[in-house]
C-alpha cells in the first residue's frame, strides 16, 4: 500500500520529498520511549518564540513540510489553502510526520538516511518514533522537518497518546497483509492510521465544541477508506489487500484477478456506500468549526468524496489507473466551499428566548436582499491618517515573506481570451521571447519566440494540427529535424495563460500555484494588462500596503480597517467599503495572500460578492534602453455572487466585463504611480551608492 492509502490525509505519490532524507536523519539517535502525557502547549509570545538561527531552522522546516504536502497530498493541500497561514503550516507539519513514518513502512528495502546498516524497517520505525518523542520532550530537533513537527505538537498541545496509536498502527502494517472483516480493519488498523489523524488535526482546526471529535474521527476513516478503494491495484503490487475478506467472499469477488466483474462491481458498490455514510457522519462536524476551518474541512470532504464518483464513472475499474479529481474540478469545489455558508449560526444570548425584535427581523431581511449601505464618503477632515499603520518595515517584512514563496518558474503571459486558434502570439518574459499558440483541439502550447532557421519572430503565424508554422519559410515547429527549438511547459487555466521558463533560484514545479476561484461558469471574469517601469516586487509591495486605499483611491474605497487580530505575516485581513457614489457603499471582508513571489490575491470572504477573487500577477519583461526594469501587471478579476440578479447580469457579460476592465485600469493608473515611484527611489539610492565608489576608483588612478 502506498503512503496515499495508509494515513489520512491522503497523498498522491510515493516519491521521496526533499525533506524526507533530512527528517529520517533523526534515526541516528534513539531517544526516550513514547510518553502518554499531553504535549505541553507552547505559545509564540514572550520568550518562547524562536529567534535568529532557531527561527531560520524552524522556517526551513515548515517550508519543507509544505513542499512535502503539496507534492504528495494535492487534494488535501487544496483544502488547506482555506485555512489561516499558521493553521496551514501546522497541518503540513502533522502530515509530514505521518508521511515520513509511512515511507519507512512502504520502502522496506531502502534504509534511507545516514544509517544504511539499519536495514530492518521495524527497527527504523521504532527508532524514528523514539527520536520524535525525545524531540518533543526536549522541545526541538536539529532536523528542520522534525523540528517543525515538534513546534506544532507542543504549540497546539496535540496529545502524545495520539502518536502512540499512530506508530502502533504503522508497526502493525509491517506484518499484516489482509483483514478478516470491516470491524477488524477499522478497529485494529484504521483506528491508529486514520481516525487518530482526525484527533491530531482538531487542535489545529480550533473546534467550537468537544463534540467535534467524533466527526473528525469519521472524516479520517472516510479519507482512508477512499484511499483503500482507489488504490486497490497499488496495494496488490505490495502484496496487501485493505478490504474486508468476508465481504469479498460473500460477493464472490477476487481483487487478485484485477478484473471488473459483476461480483467486483457489487462488492465495490458496498464499500462506496459505506464510505459515503462515513462522509455523512463527518459532515456533521463542519458546523462545529470556525469559518475558515469549516471551509477547509468542507472542501477536503467534497474533493475526496468526488473520487468515489470518478470510480463509479469508470465502472468500478480501480486496476487500470488511479482515479483522480482533475485540477479544474478541485478549484470549483474549493470555490464552492469558500462561497457556502460555513459559518456556524450565532444566537443573541442577551435577549430572552422568543422576544426577537420585529424591527431586527426586517433589518435582517433587507440586509440579505440589498447589499448597499449608507456609507458617506468622509471628507479630508474626517479621514483618519493611515501612515502610522503603513509602517515601511512592516510592509517590507510582508514582502520578504511573499518573496520566499517559490513560483516554480511559472509566469502569467496574458488572458486566455487573447489566444485564438487563428494565429500565434509572442510575449516577452524577462528578456526572453515566447511563442504561444493553440492546437487544433484548442490546447495552449508555448515555445521559443524565434524560428531556429533564420530567426523570424513567430507572432502572427498560422497553426497546423499541433504545430505552429513560421511565416518566412513554412517551417512547422516543433520539428523532429531541428532539436534546437523545444516547447516550454504551458497552461491555460481558463482565465489566464501561463508559461514555465528556467529561472535562477526557482525549483520547477509541475503547475503554477493557482488560487481558489469561484465557478467560472457562474462568474464574470475580466483581465487587464498594464506595463510599468518597476520590478515585480514593487507591484506586490503596492498590494501589501492596503492602508493607501482610502487615500490614493477615495473614489473607490473608504472605511478601510485592517484586522490586526486576524492578520498574520502571510495574510492581511481587512474590512473595506467599495464606493458607489458619495453616499452609498458595499461593505465587504477581504483577505490578501501571496501564493508566490510574483502574485498577490484578494479574496472576498464575507459580504456582497463573497467568493470573488482579484489576482494580481507581475511578470518581468526585461530592461528598457535606459537599463530600467519593466514589468507587466496582469490582473484578473473574477466576480461572483449568489444573488439571482447576478446570474441575470451574466447575460450582459461583454458590457459588464468592459466596465470591470475600465475600473481596474483606473485603479492601476494610481497604483503604477506608487510602484514606479518605489522603484525609482530604490534605483536612485543604488546609483547614489555606486557613485562614491566610482569616484574613489578615479581618484586612485595615477
Amino acid at each position: 500500500m502506498t503512503a496515499t492509502t495508509r494515513t489520512a490525509p491522503a497523498a498522491n505519490s510515493a516519491t521521496t520529498s526533499p525533506g524526507t532524507s533530512a527528517a529520517t536523519s533523526a534515526l541516528a539517535s534513539a531517544g526516550t520511549p513514547l510518553t502518554t502525557s499531553l504535549a505541553t502547549p507552547v505559545t509564540d509570545s514572550g520568550g518562547t518564540r524562536p529567534v535568529g538561527p532557531e527561527q531560520d531552522l524552524l522556517d526551513l522546516g515548515y517550508r519543507r513540510c509544505r513542499a512535502l504536502t503539496r507534492r504528495h497530498a494535492t487534494t488535501y493541500y487544496w483544502g488547506t489553502q482555506l485555512l489561516r497561514p499558521d493553521q496551514r503550516r501546522d497541518v503540513y507539519a502533522v502530515y509530514a510526520l505521518c508521511r515520513l513514518a509511512d515511507d519507512i513502512v512502504d520502502e522496506p528495502a531502502r534504509p534511507g538516511g545516514p544509517l544504511p546498516e539499519v536495514s530492518d524497517p521495524a527497527e527504523r520505525l521504532a527508532a524514528f518514533s523514539r527520536e520524535f518523542a525525545g524531540a518533543v520532550e526536549a522541545g526541538s530537533s536539529p532536523d528542520p522537518v522534525l523540528n517543525a513537527v515538534v513546534h506544532t505538537v507542543r504549540r497546539r498541545g496535540i496529545p502524545m497518546e495520539c502518536f502512540q496509536r499512530f506508530f502502533a498502527a504503522m508497526t502493525l502494517d509491517l506484518t499484516r497483509t489482509e483483514w478478516a472483516t470491516w470491524e477488524d480493519l477499522r478497529d485494529s488498523y484504521m483506528e491508529g492510521s486514520a481516525a487518530v489523524i482526525g484527533e491530531m488535526m482538531l487542535p489545529v482546526l480550533e473546534p467550537l465544541t468537544p463534540a467535534a471529535k467524533e466527526p473528525a474521527r469519521a472524516l479520517g476513516l472516510a479519507f482512508q477508506l477512499t484511499n483503500f478503494i482507489r488504490d486497490v491495484g497499488d496495494d496488490l503490487d505490495r502484496g496487501r489487500v485493505y478490504l474486508p475478506q468476508d465481504e469479498l467472499r460473500r460477493c464472490g469477488a477476487d481483487p487478485w484477478l484485477r478484473q471488473v466483474t459483476p461480483a467486483w462491481r457489487e462488492f465495490l458498490a458496498i464499500q462506496i456506500d459505506r464510505n459515503r455514510q462515513l462522509y455523512v457522519e463527518a459532515s456533521r462536524g463542519v458546523q462545529m468549526l470556525p469559518p475558515a476551518s469549516a471551509r477547509c474541512v468542507g472542501t477536503a470532504l467534497r474533493m475526496y468524496s468526488a473520487i468515489l464518483e470518478r470510480i463509479e464513472h469508470a465502472d468500478y475499474d480501480v486496476f487500470a489507473a488511479r482515479r483522480r479529481v482533475p485540477g479544474p474540478q478541485k478549484a470549483i469545489i474549493a470555490a464552492a466551499a469558500l462561497t457556502s455558508s460555513a459559518r456556524p449560526r450565532r444566537t443573541d444570548s442577551t435577549r430572552p428566548e422568543g422576544q426577537a425584535s420585529t424591527l431586527d427581523g426586517v433589518r435582517t431581511k433587507v440586509a440579505e436582499k440589498v447589499p448597499l449601505r449608507v456609507r458617506r464618503q468622509p471628507g479630508l477632515r474626517e479621514s483618519e491618517p493611515t501612515w502610522r499603520d503603513a509602517s515601511p518595515a512592516r510592509i517590507q517584512r510582508a514582502l520578504r515573506a511573499a518573496q520566499g514563496n517559490d513560483p516554480g518558474g511559472w509566469y502569467v503571459v496574458g488572458a486566455s481570451r487573447d489566444l485564438t486558434r487563428r494565429a500565434s502570439l509572442v510575449r516577452t518574459v524577462n528578456g526572453t521571447e515566447v511563442t504561444l499558440w493553440r492546437t487544433a483541439s484548442g490546447q495552449m502550447k508555448a515555445g521559443p519566440g524565434s524560428c531556429p532557421h533564420l530567426g523570424a519572430r513567430m507572432d502572427g503565424c498560422a497553426t497546423l494540427d499541433d504545430r505552429v508554422v513560421c511565416r518566412w519559410h513554412g517551417l512547422a515547429l516543433p520539428s523532429p529535424q531541428d532539436r534546437r527549438w523545444l516547447p516550454y511547459p504551458a497552461l491555460d487555466d481558463g482565465v489566464l495563460l501561463w508559461v514555465q521558463l528556467p529561472t535562477a533560484g526557482e525549483l520547477p514545479s509541475p503547475e503554477p500555484h493557482l488560487p481558489v476561484r469561484p465557478r467560472l461558469d457562474r462568474s464574470i471574469s475580466a483581465v487587464i494588462a498594464t506595463p510599468g517601469t518597476c520590478e515585480p516586487q514593487d507591484v506586490i509591495a503596492n498590494r501589501l500596503d492596503p492602508w493607501h486605499g482610502g487615500w490614493l483611491h477615495p473614489y473607490a474605497f473608504s472605511h478601510l480597517r485592517v484586522d490586526e487580530h486576524a492578520s498574520t505575516p502571510d495574510l492581511l485581513a481587512l474590512d473595506v467599503t467599495f464606493r458607489l457614489g458619495r453616499t452609498w457603499g458595499v461593505p465587504v471582508r477581504a483577505e490578501f495572500t501571496c501564493p508566490d513571489a510574483r502574485t498577490i490575491v484578494m479574496h472576498i470572504v464575507d459580504g456582497e460578492g463573497a467568493g470573488s477573487v482579484v489576482e494580481t500577477h507581475a511578470t518581468p519583461l526585461g530592461l528598457d534602453s535606459l537599463g530600467r526594469h519593466r514589468t507587466m501587471v496582469v490582473e484578473a478579476t473574477i466576480a461572483h455572487s449568489d444573488r439571482p440578479g447576478f446570474q441575470a447580469a451574466r447575460g450582459m457579460t461583454p458590457l459588464v466585463r468592459s466596465l470591470m476592465r475600465r475600473s481596474a485600469e483606473q485603479l492601476w493608473v494610481d497604483d503604477l504611480d506608487y510602484a514606479e515611484r518605489r522603484y525609482a527611489l530604490r534605483r536612485l539610492a543604488t546609483l547614489g551608492a555606486r557613485a562614491p565608489a566610482a569616484n574613489r576608483r578615479r581618484a586612485a588612478m595615477p
